[in-house]
């Protein structure tokens, strides 16, 4: 496979959120400066020397004793005062999830290497969100754009990286012995079943599965106790002052009369039991905190207590979390999706109001696999309509009316015979029967142009499929490959070297501020 650079993602719709955020006002937001040599250098510079240590040292515990040598090479890479980070993340979703949480892991690698190059040290890290608690948007089996499988939901809300990984090992072999496999798919769901299999929980598979396929990058469970207790100053602020809340004004103004993606709360925090069940933080107007299970908590200064005595049991919400993110790591840029960079918008008050540091927040790259059977569609579409949002539906009826085929839309001949019918039969009384027959024409006459157009239609049948070739590739059951597409889809397609050859082709790209969609034949 081979990456080719096609259009902007923005271009290509996955990108409307971002430019809405951006005609909000938030086009100047501080996240959105281009990564530069001088300012990732300010950013290794601000972060101090016992928080690199600390954090070397939980990445080395966390990647184990079987560490690789490309694993030992980053760990001693992020070791220099000098070094900085570039991160992604997401949810721990079965099997790694749709082909965009993979690209997003490869352009991160990548982006890595083109800056170490550069004489910036560079260390690319998945942030596990291992403390996700919505277990109905992970625990599903995707393949050919429908769910194959799902195992059942904990009772209690635990958080994602405590759930256990038996019932998905079960579910992957479940599907496979309801479904005839193709032999690449099969292969790879016996390694995703293996992950779950050999692990106690969904961080340690999610782990495994990470060093299967992103062999790369370093994975980091950001719920380790001494990361939490490095963190102190922000649960203590956010308990005793509120910081983030007081933003909530200005933050929200981009956003009219509509919520922002994340709702401001007087509490940013959750509560971590023993057994690793997630629970809500309430604060009320008289100070007093509340766990969502009805539990008193007592005042600020009670909670501040609780917290920075059991800091492993503390646990930010989504607008919180960036902020412990950029606290923990020396991180130049985070990659994500629309939807992530409109939580860091949200935060642009709250950056400015603290001075707190922190790296550039990048729009990803979006990327498509063509097969060979879509080259002559793509030739026939041009390359000039697919660099922007296209339909397919216009593209056929453009074929068809090239060929002399008359426009669905149109009913010339009733439109004719109405102006006749008007000019002849306009008589007091007779307007409502004079009306019917006109509509009686125009029905027979949209049966005659339908008849007319599937003859043209069957004329041009190669041409047709050949869009829809193109159409089924870049967006099958309508919607772009990389969100309903997974990694099994993608070996089904072009084998088992395919998902390697994926991710290889996002270090050829030399641009990497701005965003695009690939392309990989």
């Amino acid at each position: 496979m081979k990456g080719q650079w096609v259009a902007p993602l923005s271009e290509c719709g996955i990108g409307a959120a971002l430019q809405q955020l951006k005609a909000n006002g938030l086009a100047e937001a501080p996240m959105l400066q281009t990564l530069n040599a001088d300012v990732m250098r300010r950013r290794a510079a601000g972060f101090s020397a016992d928080r690199r240590a600390l954090l070397v040292d939980v990445l080395k515990d966390q990647t184990g004793p079987d560490a690789t040598e490309v694993q030992h090479a980053l760990l001693r890479r992020l070791a220099q005062p000098d070094s900085v980070t570039v991160v992604a993340g997401h949810q721990l979703v079965t099997g790694l999830g749709p082909l965009y949480v993979h690209a997003k892991v490869a352009e991160t690698v990548a982006l890595a290497a083109y800056w170490t190059e550069k004489g910036v040290p560079t260390v690319p890290v998945f942030w596990m969100a291992s403390e996700d608690h919505d277990a109905d948007e992970i625990r599903r089996i995707f393949w050919r754009g429908k769910v194959q499988g799902s195992w059942a939901a904990p009772a209690a809300p635990l958080r994602s990286g405590a759930m256990p990984a038996q019932p998905v090992a079960d579910a992957i072999s479940l599907w496979m012995k309801s479904e005839s496999l193709p032999e690449p798919v099969r292969w790879a769901a016996e390694r995703s079943e293996d992950a779950y299999r050999t692990s106690a929980n969904l961080a340690d598979a999610t782990r495994k599965l990470m060093g299967l396929w992103h062999p790369e990058v370093l994975v980091l469970d950001a719920s380790d106790v001494r990361l939490k207790a490095a963190a102190a100053e922000l649960w203590d602020d956010e308990i005793r002052n509120q910081t983030l809340y007081s933003t909530r004004g200005e933050a929200s103004r981009p956003w009219g009369d509509q919520t922002p993606p994340v709702p401001f709360r007087p509490s940013a925090l959750f509560a971590l039991d023993s057994e690793g069940a997630r629970l809500r933080l309430d604060r009320s107007e008289d100070g007093q905190w509340q766990r969502a299970d009805g539990c008193s908590m007592g005042g600020d200064r009670d909670v501040a207590e609780w917290a920075a005595a059991h800091p492993e049991r503390v646990s930010p919400n989504a607008l919180l979390r960036p902020i412990y993110q950029e606290h923990i790591l020396p991180n130049a840029a985070y990659t994500g999706g629309a939807g992530e960079l409109a939580y860091a918008y949200q935060l642009v008050p709250y950056w400015a109001q603290t001075g707190r540091d922190h790296g550039v927040w990048r729009l990803r790259h979006s990327g498509t696999w063509i097969p060979p059977r879509a080259k002559k569609g793509r030739e026939l579409i041009g390359a000039a309509r697919l660099r922007g949002p296209w339909d397919p539906d216009l593209v056929r009826r453009e074929v068809l009316a090239n060929a002399g085929a008359p426009d669905a839309r149109e009913r010339p001949v009733t439109d004719h015979i109405a102006r006749l019918v008007a000019q002849h039969y306009t008589q007091p009384g007779l307007e409502r029967s004079a009306a019917a027959w006109v509509q009686r024409i125009a029905a027979e006459e949209a049966r005659m142009v339908e008849r007319v157009r599937r003859e043209f239609a069957h004329r041009e049948a190669v041409a047709l499929r050949r869009i829809q070739d193109v159409a089924d590739a870049l967006m099958p059951a309508g919607i772009l490959q990389e969100r309903i597409w997974t990694h099994f889809d993608l070996v089904e397609h072009a084998g088992p070297d395919a998902v390697r050859a994926y991710l290889d082709a996002y270090s050829q790209q030399a641009v990497w501020d701005e965003s695009a969609w690939w392309e990989f034949t």
